[in-house]
């Protein structure tokens, strides 16, 4: 399955952000553990002090600032106090002679609550700072703000290679008017720009061709109209027959090419419902074939949407290749709901079929150009038709699917 540049930029970034934030989690996670270690040898410090104080001070305001030395908050107020007390989380306990003492946990603070000798008293633990949390905090938004930033600089940056694959899908299809004017000067910008000028010289070729051919077709039409109706004047009949066939021969060749070159300059057909009979009527027509030599069946006359001159050229040439290689100079033709076949007794294809669907590909030397059945497969495939070919019981058998 292929994979968009894109998608691949995305899960990169994304790969990078998720193992950030696993190593952040993972640096907090072990700050933390760390911090309660630290306040865990505090508390041992510090519980029995802290006994030793509340049973025996006499004097409550020093015994405050005396805790407030050592980072200790007392909490005066006994609905506070009852709060923490009811919701806190215990994390140690110590009991000595002198009385019990708790280490606990409310809302990420510390808190010592001792109680000695009827008395208690509840002190928070302020040495433990919630700024150095806050900083990490903010180094991660940092650089999670510079992946993003990246992340969206690199796609905007690659963004003209979307257009640059879209023109190119027309261009492949043979549309030759793309919008490859890409400002900048990266190379992605460059090479949009090499791309157009290369399909700027193409056109031009294209164009002189086309030219080329299409005067050359008109200068041909003129003499060989003018050959044909001299042909007529021959009182030799033999000479006269042989004459009128290569000069229709030389015709049916200037027709075909000029389809070729309709098909290459990439004109829709002119899709019509026809009924097969008149397609095949036409292009008996076009060869000026000897109906002797076709054998037509019907077994449905369906109705085809296609090009009335484009798909008749290509019935024509089948039935003149049938014709032309048969063993018995005849072909049949067995026309069905979704098919046209066309069936003559010869030799099998020596090369495979698709072979004979190149240009200018023949089996003889004198077999003329060789662009009968890639024109009937150029046709076909602008119809969406397909050429199918078999050999069974000494018989070849072309076949038109339509659907």
């Amino acid at each position: 399955m292929k994979k968009s540049i894109f998608i691949s930029i995305t899960f990169i970034f994304l790969i990078a952000f998720t193992g950030m934030a696993a190593s952040f989690y993972l640096f907090i996670t072990y700050e933390k553990k760390s911090s309660l270690y630290s306040i865990e040898k505090r508390f041992d410090f510090v519980s029995q002090t802290l006994l030793w104080r509340l049973k025996t001070t006499q004097n409550p305001i020093k015994l405050i600032k005396e805790l407030k030395s050592i980072e200790l908050e007392p909490i005066t107020y006994p609905k506070e106090a009852i709060k923490i007390l009811k919701n806190s989380k215990k994390i140690q306990k110590r009991v000595t002679p002198f009385g019990q003492i708790w280490l606990l946990n409310y809302k990420g603070d510390y808190y010592i609550f001792i109680q000695s000798f009827g008395n208690s008293l509840l002190v928070k633990d302020i040495s433990q700072k919630d700024t150095k949390y806050t900083l990490y905090l903010i180094i991660f938004g940092f650089i999670a703000a510079l992946l993003l930033f990246a992340y969206i600089a690199i796609i905007i940056k690659l963004r003209p290679l979307k257009t640059i694959q879209k023109e190119l899908k027309k261009f492949s299809k043979g549309e030759l008017e793309l919008n490859l004017d890409i400002k900048g000067s990266s190379e992605i910008a460059e090479v949009a720009q090499t791309l157009k000028n290369a399909i700027d010289s193409l056109k031009n070729i294209m164009n002189s061709r086309k030219l080329l051919l299409r005067n050359i077709m008109h200068e041909l039409k003129t003499p060989i109209t003018k050959g044909r109706i001299t042909v007529e004047m021959i009182d030799d009949e033999k000479q006269k027959k042989r004459l009128i066939n290569i000069f229709e021969r030389l015709n049916s060749l200037i027709n075909e090419l000029a389809a070729i070159e309709a098909m290459d300059s990439g004109i829709k057909p002119d899709l019509k419902l026809l009924k097969a009979s008149q397609l095949i009527e036409e292009a008996i027509n076009l060869g000026m074939f000897d109906k002797s030599a076709i054998e037509i069946t019907y077994h449905q006359n369906p109705k085809i949407k296609a090009d009335y001159k484009l798909l008749s050229i290509a019935i024509k040439n089948l039935i003149e290749n049938g014709v032309k290689y048969s063993q018995e100079e005849k072909i049949k033709i067995e026309v069905f709901e979704n098919r046209i076949s066309f069936i003559n007794r010869g030799n099998k294809l020596k090369k495979d079929f698709r072979f004979y669907l190149e240009p200018f590909t023949k089996e003889r030397q004198n077999s003329g150009f060789g662009l009968g059945l890639y024109l009937v497969n150029s046709i076909l495939n602008l119809h969406h038709f397909k050429l199918s070919y078999t050999h069974k019981e000494d018989l070849n058998i072309f076949t038109i699917f339509f659907s």
